[in-house]
């Protein structure tokens, strides 16, 4: 099989503790890229996952809504008609 070297620039930080984790594994980082590679060809699509972490906008909204329901102070609608009657007043 002929072999070629890819280069690619990554953070040494990303680089570092990717390297542990793979030397805890017994890895290295050709076996893996490898494997990627050939799953990236045989599914024809590229998986990954991210962490789900709200922005701040986000948490600010998720704490008031917090507060809101510990005091009591919202309001529930039994129909989307009611809801939709509720914002458009």
């Amino acid at each position: 099989m002929s072999q070629t070297v890819i280069n690619f620039k990554i953070d040494k930080k990303l680089k570092a503790d990717a390297k542990e984790v793979l030397d805890e594994m017994g890895l290295n980082f050709s076996i893996v890229m490898n494997a990627y590679l050939k799953k990236l060809i045989s599914e024809k699509r590229i998986e990954f996952t991210v962490e789900e972490k709200p922005n701040a906008r986000l948490r600010k909204a998720i704490k008031d809504s917090e507060k809101m329901i510990k005091s009591g102070k919202y309001k529930v609608y039994k129909t989307n008609e009611d809801f939709e009657k509720y914002l458009l007043s």
